[in-house]
């Protein structure tokens, strides 16, 4: 068989860059080792309840905004039904330590009057910090679309700036830190390893709007797939790539664990970095860079349960999600000796529903989510998986059932009690999503880790994902356009989106 272009892996880069790709006339084949395409943005099942593993909610969808622009001209935009937050929408953190409540609204115009409001003596601070996520993104063109791509992509990781040191700098007040930290969740790095300049990427995008897709990541993949049918790419699913040809230097194609060699010019892996070194020969990339991609930290885990709640909770009106802190230490550590329950945890409801025979999707699809380490589980990972026997099956289940019993406490008169259906831990994410120690936003973007390029040493092999720029849905699917655009030619791509 052959192809222009072959994308390692479905999930969101996958789908983004095969979507643009073929649609500018590249034949595209897009191969997925799993039996489903979307990685971690499609949804999964559980007596008739459906669930996302990681798409709850995301940014620059609105007019005019990156994602809104890039997902139409694939083609996508046009058939999902986009919700956006509630004027008055914002995120509920609750200290654990005193119960007092901070709104972390989706405006910066709402969030600096409730931070000004709850925090008088710290004006100066908050000022100082949301100006500066501001102006660490005037020049980011995926916030300005106007600007040009490559300065950016060529000088965004110099000169970075420690979060936590700006942080102390500019309060002293423990639980102001804990809520401009907080949208360190969004790309899993703890605070004393953020760089400011990563940090401003995100927050920036969160503290400009939150939406939801009615029908969750499930009708974002479905939209790519139609969309990839219509421009002639080729999806094909339980097709694992064992290993990238090469041919004088120069990438030749793939061969599949079935055997099939697909002839090409380009492949896009997109996948953990580390994980690409074992596709390629030998002779493929200098020691150097080898070790490098080797020793890529990856990004925090999670502890998740997927539940039935009593009461309906509708999290696209008004609360979009419910924090509640630890009591002491902070909220994103390096490590913790705490337990699961007892770290920062996170309460969501499921998407808003579609017409979708045999799925309830009535607002009683609640996530619990709890920040992990893959010191938690290390004790299991030599164990084959799945599945592990009962010491690993009863060790998951109480850590969910201590974090069921802490939501029902905090969060009771909202959701009511709530039955467990699916639970992950660091694990699960390991081997479910082929994340090395079970990381939920690939490779870690922080201090002192330099992640690599879309474009490689390799001609024709390219990398792509959120280790590549940035996480999320927005970063992910960033980094598709990036990749695409690297073979497309990058500021003629990025002009042609915006049409």
């Amino acid at each position: 068989m052959r192809a222009d272009v072959v994308i390692i892996g479905s999930g969101i880069s996958g789908l983004t860059a095969g979507a643009l790709l073929a649609k500018h006339g590249k034949k595209v084949v897009i191969l997925e080792k799993s039996r489903y395409p979307g990685g971690s943005i499609r949804q999964f099942t559980r007596k008739r309840h459906a669930f996302d593993v990681g798409f709850h909610y995301t940014g620059c969808l609105g007019e005019g905004e990156v994602l809104n622009f890039l997902w139409k001209h694939c083609g996508v935009l046009q058939s999902l039904d986009i919700i956006p937050s509630d004027p008055a929408g914002y995120d509920h953190f609750e200290d654990g330590a005193s119960g007092r409540v901070i709104r972390g609204y989706f405006s910066y115009e709402k969030l600096a009057e409730e931070l000004e409001r709850e925090f008088p003596r710290e004006l100066q601070g908050i000022r100082k910090y949301l100006k500066t996520v501001q102006e660490n993104c005037q020049d980011v063109p995926f916030y300005k679309p106007h600007l040009p791509l490559l300065p950016f992509l060529r000088g965004y990781k110099e000169n970075a700036q420690s979060l936590s040191s700006f942080l102390k700098s500019i309060t002293d007040d423990r639980l102001l830190r804990a809520v401009l930290e907080a949208p360190g969740f969004l790309y899993g790095v703890p605070t004393a390893d953020a760089s400011l300049e990563v940090h401003s990427l995100v927050a920036h995008g969160y503290y400009s709007g939150a939406y939801k897709v009615a029908g969750g990541g499930q009708s974002v993949v479905d939209s790519f797939a139609n969309a990839l049918d219509k421009y002639g790419a080729t999806l094909t699913l339980n097709a694992e790539v064992t290993s990238v040809l090469v041919n004088n230097g120069m990438t030749a194609g793939v061969q599949l664990a079935s055997g099939e060699e697909i002839t090409c010019q380009q492949v896009i892996y997109t996948g953990h970095p580390s994980q690409s070194l074992d596709l390629l020969p030998p002779q493929g990339f200098r020691p150097a860079y080898k070790t490098r991609v080797k020793n890529l930290r990856p990004s925090l885990s999670m502890f998740a349960v997927f539940a039935e709640s009593e009461k309906r909770v509708d999290c696209a009106d008004g609360i979009l999600n419910y924090y509640l802190f630890p009591k002491e230490g902070a909220i994103l550590p390096q490590q913790s000796q705490l337990a699961p329950h007892q770290r920062t945890m996170l309460m969501t409801s499921g998407a808003p529903a579609v017409p979708q025979k045999g799925l309830h999707g009535q607002g009683n699809d609640v996530i619990l989510l709890s920040t992990g380490y893959w010191q938690d589980i290390e004790q299991f990972a030599g164990k084959n998986s799945p599945p592990r026997g009962p010491e690993y099956t009863e060790w998951k289940r109480a850590i969910a059932e201590k974090m069921i019993h802490r939501a029902e406490e905090k969060w009771g008169d909202i959701c009511g009690t709530l039955n467990p259906l699916a639970t992950a831990s660091p694990l699960t994410f390991r081997d479910e999503l082929s994340a090395p120690s079970g990381c939920t936003y690939g490779a870690m973007h922080c201090l002192g880790q330099f992640n690599p390029d879309v474009r490689t040493r390799l001609p024709g092999f390219y990398l792509s994902g959120q280790s590549t720029l940035m996480t999320g849905v927005v970063g992910a699917s960033v980094a598709g356009l990036v990749s695409a655009g690297e073979i497309l030619g990058l500021e003629d791509l990025w002009r042609s989106v915006q049409l």
